[in-house]
């Protein structure tokens, strides 16, 4: 009996081992998070997103306005120093968000722009499909965000199911990065009465083919690999936009008018949507504004 006894226990803890090695690490655990935080030379800890992660190369995105309209943003390429993670962050309405990519999620980044890319060129994007199908073709995975009101004071956070497809606008397709609304983590369990925000708001944000290959480059794991590699986790400096985070200064530049055509001029007719062919839209990002 106790020799039953002793196998049975025996074969228990093997079992429990072998299930704690194959158990699943979260990807974006809060040791991890923390890890890659760093003090400002001043002292300031991370109430200011720059000493949560490394702002590298500037890139860009489209989001649709109120109006419908298709805008580019400029943004930068963000690495979570230390770790697996890296993303991008920007403006988006009137909040700044951060997504951030752990290994897992990048991979199923980089195979969903790799469909896009190969569909775009075989000619296989169709628009006649419904966009709640197209923006889910290539794949979904949990993302991590944070936002806040300022691109250096993002003070809240989710973790979104991100999807990946394509979408047309104006006869241009558009590889997408969408995210439904997920809970914010650090209101949860708080009193609606003191509290607001307890959740994102659903997030488009729209790439060319050039922005998303982009993209890709960023966050393959050559990459990041080499960005955790050479990085430094000494004190850091903050610039000027981190002591005014607080603020933004509104834009006052004039836009420009739109002149009226000629009479008896006539405009080029709308191609229609049942064309097969598509153009994409104008890459060459210039005068970028928040």
């Amino acid at each position: 009996m106790k020799k039953t006894f002793l196998i049975f226990a025996a074969l228990f803890l093997f079992l429990a081992a072998a299930f704690s090695k194959t158990k699943k690490e979260d990807p974006y655990n809060e040791k991890k998070l923390l890890s890659s935080e760093r003090t400002a030379k001043n002292g300031v800890q991370s109430i200011l997103s720059s000493t949560r992660y490394d702002v590298l190369d500037d890139c860009s995105f489209f989001v649709k306005t109120f109006t419908n309209k298709m805008k580019v943003k400029k943004g930068n390429y963000i690495y979570r120093g230390g770790t697996d993670i890296a993303g991008f962050r920007g403006h988006y309405d009137t909040s700044a968000y951060a997504v951030q990519m752990a290994k897992e999620a990048r991979e199923t980044c980089i195979a969903a722009i790799d469909r896009y890319c190969a569909d775009f060129e075989a000619k296989a994007l169709n628009r006649k499909l419904k966009y709640t199908k197209t923006r889910q073709l290539y794949g979904k995975t949990e993302v991590y965000v944070e936002f806040g009101v300022a691109m250096d004071m993002m003070n809240y956070k989710a973790r979104p199911i991100a999807t990946f497809g394509y979408v047309f606008e104006n006869n241009s397709p558009y590889f997408v990065i969408h995210m439904d609304k997920a809970q914010n983590l650090v209101l949860k369990g708080k009193s609606s009465a003191d509290y607001g925000n307890f959740e994102t708001i659903v997030l488009n944000f729209y790439f060319t083919r050039k922005q998303a290959l982009a993209l890709k480059e960023f966050i393959k794991n050559d990459n990041v690999d080499a960005l955790m590699g050479k990085y430094d986790n000494s004190p850091i400096e903050l610039d000027a936009q981190n002591d005014a985070a607080e603020y933004l200064e509104a834009d006052d530049t004039v836009p420009e008018t739109n002149k009226k055509p000629k009479k008896g001029k006539k405009s080029e007719p709308a191609k229609s949507q049942d064309d097969e062919s598509y153009s994409e839209s104008d890459e060459e990002i210039t005068n970028i504004k928040y």
